[in-house]
């Protein structure tokens, strides 16, 4: 997996392998019908998004649910690109969507001025409740972004006509005169003073995931295991 790294605003490149059990339960995972035991195919409602009291976290799902999981994430990067459309991302959203649990993502802009216009479109999605919506489709189209030049105003606004409901007066002028640049610094600052080294970056509770714990970020089932721990332990 490819890792955005703060340290000189570089991507280093390493290999990564989605595993086959991504998006999908095992025989025997569902047993106990609990929250996070969501399937690919579940019929979900939208999960409530919001900003946090801290000014600099946006917020899928009950702020009130027990279970945080927080993602370190630049727009710009393409191992984010990878973990949101080929790994274990997608399940975090739906058990969001299921109640799980809280999904808090601090969202950095390291890697130029096309992650700002990113962020900053983010933010203002998050106003319409389409935050989930523009966020899974600004990294199905990164890698064509990058190759064009990265994210712009204009290009944020193009892709953004997919998602219904999201284009209109407010969001446009708010993408257009970059309205929520205070809060695109302030998430930055933020993951600057996190221990998060590198995007993508996962943690559960506080608790940064381990190095050697990769398989949290491309295999669902590990996942699983893991916060089904973490459930337990807090609960």
């Amino acid at each position: 997996m490819q890792v955005g790294s703060r340290r000189g605003f570089l991507v280093a490149a390493a290999a990564v392998t989605a595993s086959a059990s991504v998006g999908a339960c095992r025989r025997g995972e569902g047993a106990s019908g609990g929250p996070l035991d969501v399937s690919a195919g579940a019929d979900l409602p939208v999960a409530p998004e919001s900003v946090a009291a801290d000014g600099t976290t946006i917020v899928l799902g009950d702020p009130a649910a027990p279970l945080a999981v927080r993602l370190y994430e630049d727009l710009s990067c393409p191992a984010c690109a990878e973990f949101e459309t080929e790994g274990t991302a997608p399940y975090l959203k739906r058990a969001a969507r299921n109640d799980a649990l809280q999904l808090q993502f601090t969202l950095g802009s390291f890697l130029g001025p096309g992650s700002k216009f990113a962020a900053n479109a983010l933010r203002a999605a998050v106003d319409q409740n389409k935050f989930a919506d523009y966020h899974e489709l600004l990294y199905r189209h990164q890698a064509r972004v990058r190759k064009s030049g990265g994210f712009t105003r204009d290009r944020l606004l193009e892709l953004a006509v997919m998602i219904e409901g999201l284009r209109g007066p407010e969001f446009d002028a708010a993408v257009l005169d970059t309205k929520y640049r205070d809060f695109v610094e302030a998430a930055d600052d933020a993951m600057g003073r996190s221990p998060a080294k590198g995007t993508p970056t996962m943690a559960i509770n506080g608790t940064l995931v381990p190095p050697g714990s990769r398989a949290y970020y491309t295999d669902r089932s590990s996942l699983y295991r893991h916060l089904k721990k973490v459930a337990r332990a807090t609960g």
